[in-house]
C-alpha cells in the first residue's frame, strides 16, 4: 500500500477489510477474544506474562527518591496559558495563511490538541485526542486519582474542535466531565473511536451519525473542518499493546488503539493524484514488551511506521498511569524496570517507539499530570533524554530532526510547530 495515496485500497485501508493478522482456529481477526467484537486481547508474545527467567531478574522495585531534580537532564514541567504556536510561528517565521503546518499543544496527561495549518486559510482544522479537564479521573468527581498539575485552560478555551479521538475507555482517556463540556462548546464535532466505545457516547448524548468506530487498521476517508477551512483527510485505526474498562465487569469489552491522521492535497482535476501534505500519529497508552528487560517487543508499531511513516508529529506516552501515584507522594521510588511493563512503555521504550514507527518529532505524554510528586516526572525526563541520547535520536530543541527524528517534552499547555506542506 502507498500511505501517501488515499485513492489506493487494500486490505489495510477498506473499512470492510479484516484484520490481516488472524486467529488460525478461525477468520476472527487475532485480537478478537470472541467471534461478536465484544472481546479483544493483545495478539503478541509482548503482552504474555512475563516468564519465570524473566521475573528472577526483578529486583525489589521499592526505593526512596533520590535527588533527581539535581540531575542535568531534570525538568519542572510547567503549566502555561496555551497560545496555540503563535509564539513558535513567529520564531519559524511562519504566517498563517502562508504556508501549511502542523501544530502540537500538550494539554497534560495523554491529551493533545493539533491544528492543521493550510496555505491561504488563516484558520485551520482542528484535533483533539484522549481530552481530560477534570481534577480527578475517576467514575465520579470525587474518586480516581488527582491531578498533580492543573489543566491548562479549560474545552470552552480551545480556538476550534473539529474531531475528537478517544484512544480507549480508561477514566483518565475518555472523561464524562470533558465529553460534555465538548458537546456544549462543539456541538458538531466528529468522535473517534475503537470498536465498542460508540454506545457509550450515544448514551452519553452524541449524535449517533457524528461516531466513527473503527477497528485495527480500518479507516475513515473524508472532510474535516467547517466550509471555509476544511481538508481531505484520512484517518486510521491503528494497534496498541494495552487494555480497556471502567469496571470490575467490563474488562476488555472495549478496544483499544492509537490514531493516524493524514492530510491530503485534492487533485485539480479527478484523474490528478492527490499526495499526503501531513500526518500525525497519537499512541493513546501503550506497552512495548513485558518487563523493561525483556527482549521481545511488539511488533505493531515497526508496522505501523512501514504502512504511514514518517510522520510529521506524534505523540507518545513515556509513564505509567496515575493510580500508582500515592507511592512517590509517601516519598518512595517505584521502579518500573522491576515490575511487570506489558501495558505502560518506559521511557525508553517510547524512544524505541519513536523510532519504530518512524517520527520526525515525537512530544512524550502521558506523564507529569495525574502523579504524586514531581519526582515522577524527573525519573520519566531523565531517562527519556538518555534513551534519546543512545539511540541518536535529537532533543525538539534541536534546529533539525537528523536521520532518526527529534523526541522531547514540552510544558502542558506548551505548542511545538513543524512546517508541512
Amino acid at each position: 500500500m502507498d500511505p501517501k495515496d488515499p485513492m489506493k485500497k487494500d486490505a489495510a485501508s477498506s473499512l470492510k477489510a479484516k484484520n490481516p493478522k488472524t486467529d488460525k482456529s478461525t477468520t476472527r481477526p487475532a485480537h478478537h477474544a470472541n467471534g461478536t467484537a465484544t472481546s479483544f486481547k493483545n495478539p503478541w508474545p509482548s503482552a504474555n506474562a512475563p516468564t519465570w527467567n524473566e521475573l528472577l531478574q526483578l529486583s525489589f522495585p521499592f526505593t526512596l527518591y533520590p535527588h533527581l531534580h539535581k540531575h542535568k537532564h531534570a525538568q519542572d514541567i510547567e503549566v502555561v496559558k496555551p497560545d496555540w504556536g503563535e509564539a513558535k510561528l513567529k520564531a519559524k517565521n511562519l504566517k498563517r495563511g502562508d504556508s501549511g503546518a502542523v501544530i502540537g499543544t500538550w494539554l497534560g496527561h495523554a491529551g493533545a490538541f493539533v491544528e492543521f495549518l493550510s496555505p491561504g486559510i488563516s484558520e485551520g482544522v482542528y484535533a483533539l485526542f484522549d481530552p481530560i479537564f477534570s481534577s480527578r479521573a475517576g467514575p465520579t468527581a470525587y474518586t480516581g486519582p488527582g491531578r498533580f498539575k492543573k489543566s491548562p485552560c479549560r474545552i470552552a478555551d480551545l480556538p476550534g474542535c473539529d474531531a475528537v479521538f478517544i484512544s480507549h475507555n480508561h477514566y483518565d482517556h475518555l472523561d464524562l466531565t470533558s465529553v460534555n463540556d465538548v458537546l456544549k462548546s462543539f456541538p458538531e464535532t466528529r468522535w473517534f473511536v475503537p470498536l465498542g466505545n460508540k454506545k457509550w457516547l450515544v448514551n452519553t448524548g452524541v449524535k449517533a451519525d457524528l461516531i466513527v468506530e473503527l477497528d485495527w487498521w480500518h479507516d475513515w476517508e473524508g472532510q474535516l473542518g467547517t466550509k471555509t477551512t476544511s481538508a481531505n483527510f484520512k484517518v486510521s485505526c491503528v494497534p496498541t499493546q494495552h487494555t480497556s474498562g471502567r469496571s470490575g465487569l467490563d474488562k476488555d469489552s472495549t478496544l483499544w488503539a492509537g490514531w493516524v491522521l493524514e492530510k491530503f492535497s485534492t487533485g485539480k482535476t479527478p484523474a490528478e493524484k492527490a499526495t499526503r501534505l501531513a500526518a500525525v500519529y497519537h499512541a493513546g497508552d501503550t506497552g512495548y514488551r513485558r518487563t523493561t528487560k525483556s527482549d521481545i517487543v511488539c511488533p505493531a508499531f515497526k508496522e505501523i511506521g512501514s504502512r504511514f511513516g514518517p510522520f510529521d508529529l506524534s505523540f507518545i506516552p513515556i509513564w505509567r498511569g496515575g493510580t500508582l501515584g500515592f507511592i512517590s507522594y509517601l516519598g518512595l521510588r517505584l521502579s518500573h524496570h522491576d515490575i511487570p511493563s506489558a501495558l505502560h512503555c518506559s521511557p525508553t521504550d517510547a524512544v524505541a517507539i519513536h523510532t519504530d514507527v518512524q517520527s520526525q518529532n515525537t512530544i512524550g505524554i502521558h506523564f507529569g499530570t495525574f502523579i504524586g510528586s514531581e519526582n515522577e516526572s524527573h525519573d520519566a525526563i531523565i531517562e527519556f533524554c538518555e534513551a534519546r541520547g543512545e539511540m541518536d535520536v535529537k532533543g525538539l530543541d534541536d534546529e533539525e530532526p537528523g536521520e532518526k527524528g527529534r523526541a522531547g517534552t514540552v510544558d502542558i499547555g506548551a505548542s511545538f510547530v513543524v512546517a508541512t506542506g
